[in-house]
């Protein structure tokens, strides 16, 4: 066993050295994540592959990065940090390199499962190694520094991957992800410290497997859900009961054996739970329009999908905005304002969304892309920090990897409910809008008259019909937006329940 490293074994340099090669660990196990969603129609084309089937290829990598990343805490108490890191960034790499002259859809799938597996460890890794190495009065402007290569990272994914394939082939994009491997594999070697391990520990493979399954069968009902409708579904009902018993065996098993593949004490602490809330939810609040963003335009607008780019790009502004304003509050107010102060930026950005109409073009997204930017990156330091001040130290592997699978389930999760929210919506409005198309309502001839719509004509109606669709796909996207503003505003009072951290060493 490695003897312990404190932040008195290294100076200000390099630990700022190791935070910048983790945070492009970090970066880059993420953007693994994304790279494929803007680059699937070229890859279902030039595989053969039906829908269906070019599916596998985003969730066998989702699927895999949400149980790899659960077992991030046995794996790097088992192996130690610093090695646990290098065998992932090996296996990513070598996954990626497969994946740039792969020819065959089940080639692909296997080698995204692969790069699943391999990157969900890095990032709770890489901010145990952080939090380990930088004494606790650094931590937030550390985890700040974290935030960058693990939250801007997956809006990088779509772009990267749609310029690479556009001039090249999607392969290129894959084979490209494989060479900052080999680079981030030669940084981590050169500068990560060796961390402290156990080798006696023994692996829980029941823990392991009841956690596997319930991970995996969830990922399934969030993939598959919306388009089965859900519990209408035998396939989802299924699903989802399998979720629920592997579960409780899990939880069950986890809380009577001596050695548990995931250590549920974290769960004791008080903070590390209100953060882990604030952590999960912020990522629903932060990541959920900007997947309805891009959708709105391009329904209501008829914008190319490619303006997803520069929809990202105003988050980026308003990210570094948020460490100026971290960076300037940190001396002089606690983590538990901070993460109120970026709680707080998401209330404007969904009250903003929320007032949109039928008018809304690419500049009012803006302002909220930059208020949403300013939340993730003050939020993100200041739940992390909030989360491990009172985490007894042997616990923070564990409590690292929990914080980041829960907020990757929750954020998959979220997508997929106000998704399905915005189709029941939309139907509902479609409906109710359309009984007041009658030839009964005095108004509808004046209406005809002022914008030529006849409605005794196929024509007619078919325009008409396309109107009162717009109008219903608005008030599905508004109705979204408000659901997560009243989310916002609910979680707010938990802050209060955060208790102020006792002073230690490091």
């Amino acid at each position: 066993m490695t003897s312990r490293v404190s932040p008195n074994d290294f100076s200000a340099v390099e630990r700022w050295i190791i935070l910048s090669v983790l945070a492009f660990a970090s970066g880059l196990a993420m953007l693994s994540l994304t790279i494929a969603n803007a680059i699937l129609p070229q890859m279902q084309g030039d595989l053969s592959a039906g829908f269906e089937e070019i599916s596998w290829v985003v969730t066998a990598t989702m699927a895999a990065t949400a149980i790899a990343m659960s077992a991030a805490g046995w794996i790097s108490s088992r192996l130690g940090q610093r090695r646990a890191l290098i065998i992932c960034v090996i296996g990513f790499t070598i996954s990626c390199a497969m994946l740039g002259v792969a020819d065959g859809l089940g080639e692909v799938i296997f080698w995204r499962a692969c790069q699943g597996l391999f990157a969900g460890p890095i990032p709770p890794m890489s901010i145990t190694v952080v939090l380990n190495i930088f004494p606790m009065r650094e931590h937030g402007p550390a985890t700040m520094g974290m935030t960058a290569g693990y939250a801007l990272a997956p809006s990088m994914g779509p772009v990267v991957g749609a310029y690479l394939t556009d001039i090249y082939s999607w392969h290129v994009a894959f084979t490209f992800m494989a060479l900052l491997g080999v680079i981030l594999l030669l940084l981590i070697m050169a500068k990560t410290p060796a961390m402290d391990r156990r080798p006696g520990l023994r692996l829980d493979w029941f823990g392991l497997l009841t956690l596997v399954i319930a991970l995996g069968a969830a990922q399934w009902t969030l993939d598959r859900g919306n388009h089965e409708d859900w519990f209408e579904s035998p396939e989802i009902l299924t699903s989802a009961i399998i979720v629920g018993f592997a579960t409780y065996l899990f939880l069950a098993h986890s809380l009577t054996t001596r050695q548990p593949f995931v250590d549920l004490r974290i769960f004791l602490d008080k903070n590390y739970v209100i953060a882990f809330i604030f952590w999960s939810v912020a990522g629903v609040l932060e990541f959920v329009p900007l997947v309805l963003m891009p959708t709105l335009l391009g329904r209501l607008q008829e914008m190319p999908v490619e303006i997803v780019g520069i929809l990202l790009a105003p988050r980026g502004i308003g990210f570094m905005f948020g460490i100026i304003i971290f960076v300037s509050l940190d001396k002089f107010v606690s983590s538990k304002t901070l993460l109120m102060v970026g709680m707080s930026f998401h209330i404007p950005a969904l009250w903003y969304l929320s007032t949109f109409d039928m008018t809304v073009g690419l500049e009012q997204f803006v302002y909220a892309g930059i208020l949403l930017g300013i939340a993730e990156s003050i939020t993100f330091s200041g739940a992390t920090t909030i989360g491990f001040s009172t985490l007894a130290l042997d616990l923070r592997a564990y409590g690292s990897a929990i914080f980041f699978c829960g907020r990757f389930f929750m954020t998959s999760a979220g997508i997929s409910i106000f998704v399905t929210l915005l189709s029941r919506s939309t139907q509902s409005n479609h409906a109710s809008i359309s009984e007041f198309v009658s030839p009964f309502n005095q108004a509808l001839p004046l209406i005809n008259k002022a914008v030529f719509w006849d409605t005794s004509s196929l024509s007619g109606l078919a325009r008409l019909d396309g109107e009162i669709t717009r109008q219903s796909v608005m008030i599905g996207y508004l109705n979204d937006f408000w659901i997560l503003l009243v989310l916002s505003i609910a979680v707010m009072p938990l802050i209060l329940l955060i208790d102020r951290p006792a002073a230690r060493k490091n």
